[in-house]
């Protein structure tokens, strides 16, 4: 046998070889991605922003400013976050504590805007807010929620050497699920694409492994079935990370006695100077994060109010009085509690919360999809969120990471000389997570042991 005979032989086993590895490599891709989205079937993967700031007002793409209505924005979403709280409230008052992310649905119900046509596109968008028109709503949906993603993005901050430095993050996602039977319209992929950046998927319901595939981006069992005659569902999820600007001393926390409406409790008390804010109904303070545009606001009534009576009461004029009242200068000796609110990783219906708050027709077969698809017969089955897990320690607030920070600051010390009053938050109170820019409430839960 010859040399060239040899080689010739040698290139035809090589190229077996390739062809064998080849066909490994796809069995092995095809079997890692049939519990995952495949491309066709993630229709928002692959549609491109426009990144002309003066449409979009995209803060990623260097928008150094607002809408000029974003104002009335913010003033209108967070009076529609605190009607779906006190009606989300009312039907889970049996809840010690709970918490949950209205922004993640005020900007689900904006997208879903896109596709509503006539008077269903009018009655979402007039719920959002009565004094915006839907292309004033997407800037500042635009603005509010890329303006977050910029200080969050990936989940660490880079220093200017490039490299990792501290953990924060704040991330709401929103997703839509549609059945395969639907056909999505162009026009609707591009204006989320251009303004709110949700997962849209599009796929069998009734596949093997559709239910798996749901839950990769969900998270592990967050859903155990799907209906095939489902034709859209919305679930939305969120969770934060990030340290005090400033941290509690080691020796400022301490344990106390907290007064829940099922008797006394003993929990560790955080006491520091912080922000003073008060109506005649209520007093509050307000912390702020280190890395993120987020601060945390925990607000209580006074005693002769109950916390249930508050919450009735708690319209947009009483949260911005609370927030009004904010001077720099006036700080209390504030004790707050280390509190710890898990999920349980499943969606959760509001679809009882909004129709409480004016939207029942969304889920009837009467809305018009017009601007989402053809099809005459799509409806939406529900809109959900599988609710955040929260954990408020002398370090920070972490969601699904505990924050474990050195806890080594001095801030009591230097503050505590100015400090005029003191507040112990030893009854049922109320937290938020607030956009420190616009106001808009980002978590708002309740606390009790």
């Amino acid at each position: 046998r010859d040399s060239s005979t040899s080689r010739g032989l040698g290139d035809v086993y090589k190229r077996q070889a390739l062809l064998c590895a080849g066909l490994i490599a796809v069995t092995f891709t095809a079997c890692s991605s049939a519990d995952s989205f495949s491309d066709k079937e993630n229709l928002s993967k692959n549609v491109e922003r426009n990144s002309d700031t003066e449409t979009t007002f995209n803060y990623s793409d260097g928008a150094v400013s607002a809408p000029t209505e974003y104002n009335s924005y913010s003033s209108e979403v967070s009076d529609f976050e605190l009607k779906l709280f006190r009606n989300y409230y009312k039907n889970n008052s049996d809840k010690k504590s709970f918490v949950f992310a209205p922004a993640n649905t005020a900007l689900t119900l904006g997208l879903l805007a896109n596709g509503a046509a006539k008077q269903s596109q009018t009655n979402i968008v007039n719920a959002l807010s009565d004094e915006l028109v839907l292309d004033s709503e997407n800037q500042c949906s635009s603005y509010f929620q890329s303006r977050l993603k910029a200080f969050s993005s990936d989940g660490t901050n880079t220093d200017e050497n490039g490299k990792n430095s501290e953990k924060a993050y704040v991330k709401l996602n929103q997703s839509m699920f549609f059945n395969d039977t639907v056909d999505i319209r162009k026009n609707f992929l591009k204006a989320n694409a251009d303004f709110y950046g949700a997962n849209i998927f599009r796929f069998v319901f009734s596949d093997e492994n559709a239910v798996k595939k749901v839950n990769s981006v969900l998270g592990e069992n967050a859903v155990t079935s799907l209906d095939n005659s489902n034709n859209l569902f919305c679930t939305s999820t969120s969770d934060i990370y990030d340290e005090w600007l400033n941290a509690y001393e080691k020796d400022a926390v301490a344990d106390g006695t907290f007064y829940s409406e099922s008797g006394e409790k003993t929990v560790k008390y955080m006491t520091s100077a912080e922000n003073y804010i008060h109506t005649d109904k209520a007093q509050g303070i307000i912390k702020y994060m280190r890395n993120t545009p987020v601060k945390f606001v925990a607000i209580m009534p006074n005693e002769d109010t109950s916390l249930e009576s508050y919450i009735s009461s708690m319209t947009y004029l009483e949260y911005s009085d609370m927030l009004d009242s904010f001077k720099i200068t006036s700080l209390t000796n504030a004790s707050v509690p280390e509190f710890s609110i898990k999920s349980n990783g499943k969606p959760t219906s509001l679809k009882s919360e909004l129709e409480d708050c004016g939207l029942a027709d969304i889920f009837t077969d009467s809305i018009n999809l017009s601007n989402i698809t053809l099809s005459d017969d799509l409806f939406v089955n529900d809109i959900s969120e599988i609710q955040p897990s929260v954990t408020v320690n002398s370090a920070g607030i972490g969601g699904s990471e505990s924050v474990k920070a050195t806890v080594t600051a001095n801030t009591l010390k230097s503050d505590s000389k100015t400090a005029d009053s003191t507040l112990k938050f030893d009854r049922p109170f109320i937290f938020m997570l607030i956009d420190n820019e616009s106001n808009i409430p980002l978590y708002i839960g309740t606390v009790d042991f």
